[in-house]
């Protein structure tokens, strides 16, 4: 009998209501995430897309395609104390935390109210 993986019930529950096309590009975004303290990185897309009143996909494609060339980065070089990066550009942000090879993944992305 092969083992199978253990399904993660925020993953089925982020897919939820999308196409097969839809939930590849929710696959294919989470994969530049970081579950930072969440128990996984669906749990993580879940949580702020709620909390900041976004569709999860459409939640998913902003953080994707937040254009960082014209962001002001804090701190310019390195990290904060607790290991990340804000981007911040106009009224978004995009917070960045390196992962074990040095790839930087996405903890979290939003808009401030003005």
């Amino acid at each position: 009998m092969l083992d199978e993986a253990p399904v993660d019930p925020f993953l089925a529950q982020l897919c939820e209501g999308y196409t097969e096309a839809e939930v590849a590009e929710i696959k294919q975004y989470m994969a530049e995430w970081d579950a930072s303290t969440y128990i996984s990185v669906a749990q993580s897309i879940l949580d702020h897309a709620s909390r900041k009143e976004f569709e999860p996909l459409k939640y998913l494609r902003k953080a994707h395609n937040f254009n960082k060339k014209r962001a002001v980065r804090v701190p310019k070089i390195g990290y904060r104390q607790d290991g990340s990066a804000v981007y911040r550009k106009g009224n978004e942000y995009l917070i960045l935390r390196p992962d074990n090879f040095g790839v930087e993944k996405i903890v979290t992305y939003g808009v401030n109210d003005d």
